[in-house]
């Protein structure tokens, strides 16, 4: 739609991305920032300085992360993977930087989740950092999750001078299984409607398979709604599902959807079974079981591959018997039979 904001885009950082990532650097110790390196910092010595990480990247002992928007580097965050033959499970979150123009715009926390899938996917499950607390990031890191183990006095020069404390934070990554959530049959049929509703919508406006989804949130706030839009799209990922996520990440500022619950009216294909464990959405209700290709257990069970870093609660069959009878209706009229 015109007017949106292109996605952000983190990946590797490769050694083309060198100038950028120095002019960041630089930018962000004449801002003051506590990353190693006193003001005024030589263009070449923060192109070294990325050279060698880069090197380090290739040795296996380091991970650079870059984001990205629309050709434009906004931040940068690295993890030290530790090689103490007594801490293989540690790494250290270091040279997390945003630029000025992308500072409130969720960038830093979206790096500091990639960096911390990128340390789960290396068996690294507990996170440390050091942050200055003179114009520091740790009521930033604590959003987030990170822990205070204590505060060093005169740790360190500021990049304009004088010494300030720093705050040594840790997380650890937890993996084990969360709690049930609580469930309200009453709320599941409500919500199920809706999404029912919706996939009529699909049928009747747009002559697409009736599938219906609604994102809502751990308040019960609905945060996103979508229908079936492949064919009107022109789009093979245009299913309710993917756009009710994407209706609630816009409304949200964020690509993870913490708490919520998808409400859909047919088990989710593999597609956006997995789009559910990357925004991290708590619990999948579905209405129809899928036969042919459900990925939430009829088929294939996706989300309770114990690989995963994250668990998505399912339940099946809400109004199931309904909107399967829905789903073949449609199917019969394109057949030219009589509804069931």
């Amino acid at each position: 739609m015109q007017g949106e904001a292109s996605p952000l885009r983190i990946v590797p950082a490769t050694p083309a991305d060198v100038e950028a990532l120095a002019a960041l650097l630089v930018e962000t110790v004449a801002g003051n920032g506590s990353v190693g390196f006193m003001h005024p910092l030589d263009p070449a010595q923060a192109r070294a300085f990325w050279e060698a990480s880069l090197r380090e990247v290739a040795q296996g002992g380091r991970i650079v992360l870059c984001a990205w928007r629309e050709g434009t580097l906004l931040g940068t965050g690295s993890l030290v993977l530790v090689s103490a033959p007594s801490q293989p499970h540690r790494a250290e979150l270091t040279k997390v930087m945003t630029s000025h123009a992308a500072r409130g715009a969720g960038v830093g926390a979206a790096l500091v989740a990639a960096l911390e899938d990128a340390a789960r996917a290396r068996g690294r499950r507990l996170l440390t950092l050091d942050a200055s607390l003179v114009d520091g990031p740790s009521g930033f890191y604590r959003r987030l999750g990170y822990r205070t183990t204590g505060d060093i006095p005169e740790y360190a020069y500021k990049p304009l001078g004088g010494l300030a404390p720093t705050r040594i934070m840790w997380k650890l990554l937890d993996a084990r299984e969360p709690a049930p959530l609580p469930v309200d049959p009453a709320a599941d049929e409500r919500f199920m409607r809706l999404a029912l509703e919706l996939g009529e919508r699909a049928a009747r406006e747009d002559d697409e398979i009736p599938v219906g989804a609604v994102l809502v949130s751990a308040q019960g706030e609905v945060l996103g709604q979508g229908w079936n839009r492949n064919i009107g799209d022109h789009d093979p990922s245009a299913h309710a599902e993917i756009l009710a996520l994407r209706e609630a990440g816009r409304r949200l500022g964020n690509y993870r959807l913490l708490g919520c619950t998808l409400y859909v009216t047919l088990e989710p294909c593999a597609m956006c079974a997995m789009a559910l464990v990357h925004a991290r959405i708590a619990r999948l209700v579905y209405g129809a079981a899928d036969p042919k290709t459900g990925a939430c257990g009829s088929v294939f069970d996706l989300l309770g591959d114990p690989r995963h870093n994250h668990r998505v609660e399912v339940t099946g069959g809400v109004l199931g018997e309904e909107a399967g009878r829905r789903l073949s209706n449609y199917f019969r009229a394109k057949r030219g039979k009589p509804p069931l």
